[in-house]
């Protein structure tokens, strides 16, 4: 489960970071173009914050659950 969850955190802050990327250059990073369905006209900084922060909250629940 521990390594499962590791990689959900991974999507979230690699698809908060592709959001961010994307905003500043405008374009998508080939690797996580499936992330791009979650955005939604306007609203792309403030989705990819809540993907980072996401990501960054159950990779610290990972790490802090027991070992199975």
């Amino acid at each position: 489960m521990k390594g499962i969850l590791g990689f959900i955190s991974f999507t979230f802050i690699i698809g908060g970071l592709q959001g961010i990327v994307h905003e500043a250059f405008g374009t998508w990073i080939p690797l996580m173009g499936f992330m791009r369905h979650l955005y939604v006209d306007g609203y792309e900084i403030y989705i990819s914050i809540a993907l980072i922060v996401l990501g960054i909250a159950v990779g610290t629940a990972v790490q802090r659950a027991p070992k199975e």
